[in-house]
């Protein structure tokens, strides 16, 4: 699951009722610091945070991500 702002953690969020709305083994991704901390507020941790704080680092961090888990 992407999120691209802290908004986008909340709403989701609150669209699936919370944490158990959550699929199971879902890897989460983030598009920079400040969302990363609003994943961990709400008791989830990033499995993949983007050094570039934008749609195309959010994509490069996600392609590294695939290509480490071969």
């Amino acid at each position: 699951m992407t999120f691209t702002s802290s908004s986008t953690v909340r709403f989701l969020l609150a669209a699936v009722g919370g944490l158990d709305g959550l699929p199971a083994g879902a890897r989460l991704a983030s598009i920079g610091p400040v969302t990363s901390e609003t994943l961990r507020e709400h008791g989830l941790e990033p499995d993949v945070e983007a050094d570039r704080h934008d749609i195309d680092g959010l994509v490069a961090a996600l392609v590294a991500d695939a290509a480490a888990r071969r």
